[in-house]
């Protein structure tokens, strides 16, 4: 039977997922892995997993037609990185999230500058064709400013204050964090003359799920939530990435999905705009441009999934994309590579109507999906208010 089903999978020993650099592209020698899993490896984990679970359960091994009308019972909706203390249960407090692209920390301050965008006074330097980029507000640093580096993944708390408007300090170790890496090296040895081969000895960096940490007494473990659609039931282990790295299986309390409660109450009482961070790569049409958008009036206007009001999009902050692709199981070939929108990418949006944003709203968009591959898991945005200001730099 197919039913929605919550997990979370604990890799406990570490992460490698290989990027798309070959493994001797730097004067390193060595291979190079994701940052975090890809949505759509994640996918092919459990497909994988629940395949295996189905063979283990009837006795039968599944043939590649069978494998392929397995698959396409197994779709993942919702997902999330998760960080807890190693002895507790999984609780919404337990969220990470990417960090967002118009956060900016700056030397000399206590607090996170908001990169909040306004009418631009100038033209960009590149070609000019299109009125309706043209249009789009900038954002502004301070005079003198020197921005500082911050860690990518931010704690639960952190982000819902920012999602709020509230103040969000700037050095905070407690709440924003970075996986520690290392390195990990594999040979082989010819049985005949006990050397090694030059051929297969070769290296590559490993994220690490566990870690110390100052806050828990017996330290932190990091784990991938997921919201995904099962013909079967639910593995009890799967593989996560290269070199075969297990990962356990465990239950997931569906109220971990939900938007928190101090976000909902700043939409409660109304935001004269709207801003959407992408917590997964995100696949468009347009490369940076959310589907639904078309150019009006010198606009980009359009409706999202989950709105039914016409949206005028003001602003788009977007890290460099990111080269997302893989390797298909079925016909034994790399699937083709796809530029997407990075998460942490933030877009600012106003009602065409001049209207409120509101709590039902808030909800309608938490975590919700747009954009192409949505049953891959990418696409997943989150909403934050948005006070929009129209004086000039």
């Amino acid at each position: 039977m197919t039913a929605i089903t919550h997990l979370a999978l604990v890799p406990r020993d570490g992460l490698f997922c290989k990027d798309g650099r070959g493994w001797h592209t730097s004067t390193l020698g060595r291979g190079h892995g994701l940052d975090w899993p890809w949505p759509s490896t994640v996918l092919g984990a459990l497909r994988t997993a629940s395949g295996r679970e189905v063979e283990t359960r009837t006795g039968r091994r599944l043939d590649a037609d069978g494998w392929r009308a397995h698959a396409g019972g197994v779709t993942l909706a919702r997902t999330l990185v998760l960080r807890r203390p190693t002895d507790s249960a999984w609780s919404v407090d337990h969220r990470i999230w990417p960090a967002p692209a118009d956060a900016r920390r700056l030397a000399g301050g206590d607090h996170l500058h908001r990169l909040d965008p306004v009418p631009p006074s100038v033209r960009t330097l590149g070609r000019d064709d299109d009125e309706a980029r043209e249009a789009l507000w900038v954002p502004l640093l301070p005079d003198k400013a020197k921005p500082l580096p911050e860690p990518r993944w931010w704690s639960e708390a952190r982000l819902a204050a920012w999602l709020a408007g509230g103040a969000v300090r700037s050095h905070d170790p407690a709440n924003a964090f970075e996986p520690r890496r290392r390195i990990q090296a594999h040979i082989e040895i010819r049985e005949a003359t006990r050397t090694v081969k030059d051929e297969a000895l070769y290296s590559h960096d490993v994220v690490e799920a566990l870690e110390r940490s100052p806050e828990w007494t017996h330290g932190a473990e990091w784990a991938l939530g997921v919201e995904v659609v099962l013909p079967g039931r639910a593995p009890a282990i799967a593989s996560l990435g290269s070199d075969g790295r297990l990962a356990r299986v465990e239950a997931l309390p569906a109220p971990v999905f939900e938007p928190p409660s101090s976000v909902i109450d700043a939409f409660e009482r109304g935001s004269r705009g709207l801003r959407l961070v992408a917590v997964t790569p995100a696949c468009f049409a347009g490369g940076w441009r959310p589907d639904g958008l078309e150019r009006s009036g010198g606009e980009l206007r359009g409706r999202i999934p989950g709105l039914a009001p016409e949206l005028v999009l003001r602003a788009a902050m977007v890290p460099r994309p990111i080269h997302v692709s893989g390797w298909d199981l079925a016909t034994r070939r790399p699937k083709p590579a796809a530029s997407m929108v990075p998460p942490g990418a933030v877009y600012f949006f106003e009602r065409a109507d001049g209207g409120a944003f509101g709590s039902s709203e808030a909800r309608a968009l938490w975590l919700a999906a747009i954009g192409d591959r949505t049953a891959e898991g990418f696409g997943r945005v989150i909403p934050g208010v948005w006070n929009p200001t129209r004086s000039k730099p």
